[in-house]
């Protein structure tokens, strides 16, 4: 485990590695060398890369398991081979045989891991991957990874979304039937953790706090906070608010599109925000507004994301998701555009800190939802 200093305070970071016989390391798995007692001259490997090592650890846990590892099912063998995902990715995850994904966590939460509890409320759904075992640490208190049911022949959503709207394919069918895996998934999380009531004053405070901590750390948002949270705050109105237990951090890279249909997944929520802030009930249109804004990322692999092609397929995937979450009735409430704002935020920070190239997409979803509230729309 490393801890590393930052502006919030310390992070915990975990760090698996092997060692293998100096000089016997594959490649692309070694870190470097150092002598150990006992053993002299050895190889330092980054673990999940180097299949000898994994096997190892999987044959380990698989064999005599720890108390840091407890299964739910019959853990993988280590003769099965092992490869890591590429591309971007907070943690590491390690495809084990056709048949297991095991999801090595990298930012240690702090304490149980949130997505390995909400995979077992929702076991026996289909709605998420079945959980298969988690790694603990009793040491640290907290979970190091977990083992979940691999989705076979899956796409990812995000991938699947913008070919889509680079080819100007029309996503109807598709994303109504993800709006209604949301909502079960939604009815399946209130059922299990049950329904409380929220103050809209409440969520107008946290919207102000989360401005006002935002707007101090980068100083372009400061010009457009005010009007910001009147935008934001024009729909909540009075009365109070369902709130429940949600996915969190729900975004078409969340969700994974098989011929059993949709899968969700990476239920840990929003990596800038505590455990407890992640796990705290909220309404159900923060979901949805996260989902909403992923489509509008969409449009940036279109050859002209801001040309009317984009726009409308954007709008057009919109409507479809929000009538399969809402069942085809209604208009999509006015609360919903003040937690678009607060993702639109939030993704901003993210964008700022993480990549710049990509801001471009949550500043012009501000300054529109400015001008949107100004014009009285």
């Amino acid at each position: 485990m490393a801890l590393v200093d930052t502006a919030a305070g310390p992070e915990a970071y975990h760090l698996l590695v092997g060692y293998l016989p100096c000089g016997t390391a594959e490649p692309e798995a070694l870190v470097g060398r150092t002598t150990l007692p006992g053993r002299g001259l050895v190889d330092v490997v980054d673990a999940p890369l180097s299949p000898i090592a994994m096997a190892a650890c999987l044959g380990a846990l698989a064999k005599t398991p720890p108390p840091r590892a407890v299964w739910f099912e019959d853990p993988p063998g280590p003769g099965q081979p092992t490869r890591v995902f590429s591309g971007e990715q907070s943690n590491t995850n390690v495809l084990i045989g056709d048949a297991v994904l095991f999801k090595l966590l990298r930012k240690l939460p702090g304490g149980p891991s949130q997505e390995a509890e909400l995979l077992r409320t929702l076991g026996g759904t289909g709605l998420a991957p079945r959980l298969i075992g988690v790694l603990a640490s009793p040491e640290a208190g907290c979970d190091l990874g977990l083992f979940c049911e691999r989705i076979a022949d899956a796409e990812d959503g995000w991938d699947w979304a913008t070919a889509a709207c680079a080819a100007e394919r029309p996503v109807d069918a598709e994303l109504e039937e993800l709006g209604r895996v949301l909502r079960r998934l939604h009815r399946a999380l209130a059922e299990a953790y049950g329904v409380s009531s929220l103050d809209p004053a409440e969520i107008a405070h946290r919207l102000a706090a989360r401005l006002d901590l935002a707007a101090a750390q980068f100083e372009e948002l400061r010009p457009l906070q005010d009007r910001l949270l009147r935008a934001a705050c024009e729909g909540l109105g009075t009365a109070p608010l369902a709130a429940q237990r949600l996915h969190g951090d729900f975004h078409l890279g969340q969700t994974l599109l098989s011929p059993r249909g949709w899968t969700v997944i990476d239920f840990e929520g929003e990596p800038l925000k505590t455990p407890a802030e992640r796990a705290a009930p909220d309404a159900v249109w923060r979901d949805v507004a996260g989902f909403l804004r992923s489509l509008d990322y969409a449009r940036s692999r279109h050859a002209d994301p801001s040309g009317r092609a984009a726009q409308s397929w954007r709008e057009a995937a919109r409507a479809a998701f929000l009538r399969g979450y809402q069942g085809g009735v209604g208009q999509p409430p006015a609360i919903l555009r003040a937690y678009e704002i607060d993702k639109a935020v939030y993704e901003l920070q993210y964008e700022l800190r993480n990549r710049p190239d990509w801001a471009a997409l949550p500043r012009e979803a501000l300054e529109a939802a400015v001008a949107t509230a100004a014009a009285g729309s």
